[in-house]
């Protein structure tokens, strides 16, 4: 199969060029200058979509409860226990090996024991209770619904009483409009009880090391993600590599001429290697390999007969007598 050249020092530069992006990689993975700046660190952190949910809910009352350990399946446990026991609501639950977040509803009855169990830990960083006033009470949106209801009976009242079938279509629109907007009204009306009755509590437990900790974690995941860039980087060569390889290989075959502008050995116009030539030669049809060898053809003149030295000798005296 046809190869590609390539001098040392283009290797030597293609080898470096691999050592230093599979380096740049690595650095940047293992975010490695940190890990010598922080001595200790808390790894882990609650994921935005459990911070986002917490703060665009309506609940009235919100408390965040923030954690910090060393081990986290131990203190997991411990709040597992405690959400099976009082049957608690759990709206969003994602656990990693740096972190633990979750939403629970507590109900306000049961708030008080519930919230002295989770505190009475000494893991516990933080502690925030968040009190929101919500403009749309309960009050405020069972009176609406009770005056929409009475525009849903004005409705069907009408509807019993006219004749004409444009007036039965309209009215008919307005019910369905007006059986929408009470649907949605209770909805809400539900929503806001469960806001009102419950207490939203979002619990984060992050994981903390030492400065050992952390310093081998860098350095674990430097060399371990430069070994792998080198790795993938180099199979990755030598595909490019095995398929330039191919492309030659077809451009020979196809007689396509090279870089250097030399046909391919295998068209029908040349020999091999470049020395012969395929077609006529001094021999005739066939290969001539090297330099052509020159040949010296020597005539040997044969002795004349009586016959020919008399008609010679006969056109030279006709030649003088003229």
């Amino acid at each position: 199969m046809a190869s590609l050249y390539l001098s040392r020092r283009i290797k030597n530069f293609i080898m470096l060029g691999i050592i230093i992006v599979a380096f740049i990689i690595a650095f940047n993975k293992s975010d490695i200058i940190n890990a010598f700046l922080k001595p200790s660190d808390v790894m882990g952190h609650a994921p935005k979509k459990a911070q986002e949910m917490f703060q665009h809910s309506k609940y009235d009352t919100k408390v965040e409860l923030n954690y910090i350990t060393p081990e986290i399946k131990d203190l997991k446990n411990e709040i597992d226990d405690c959400i099976i026991e009082n049957d608690l609501n759990t709206i969003y639950s994602k656990i990693s090996s740096n972190n633990l977040t979750k939403l629970i509803e507590i109900p306000r009855d049961k708030y008080k024991s519930i919230i002295i169990s989770l505190r009475d830990h000494e893991e516990l960083s933080s502690d925030e209770l968040v009190q929101s006033a919500e403009s749309a009470s309960a009050e405020f949106l069972n009176q609406r619904i009770k005056d929409e209801e009475k525009v849903k009976e004005k409705i069907l009242n009408d509807l019993s009483q006219v004749r004409s079938v444009y007036e039965t279509e309209s009215l008919q629109e307005n019910l369905q409009r007006q059986s929408n907007i009470l649907d949605s009204l209770r909805q809400t009306l539900a929503e806001r009880k469960q806001h009102m009755n419950n207490v939203l509590a979002k619990i984060e437990v992050s994981h903390f090391v030492s400065r050992t900790d952390v310093t081998e974690s860098a350095l674990k995941t430097f060399l371990i993600t430069f070994a792998v860039s080198l790795l993938f980087i180099s199979i990755g060569l030598f595909v490019i590599y095995f398929i330039l390889i191919l492309f030659t290989k077809l451009f020979s075959v196809l007689g396509i001429k090279t870089t250097h502008g030399q046909p391919s050995r295998y068209s029908g116009y040349s020999g091999y290697g470049g020395y012969g030539r395929y077609g006529s030669s001094s021999y005739g049809h066939g290969y001539d390999y090297g330099n052509r060898k020159k040949i010296k053809r020597k005539y040997i003149r044969k002795p004349k007969s009586e016959v020919e030295e008399h008609l010679e000798k006969d056109e030279s005296e006709d030649k003088d007598t003229k």
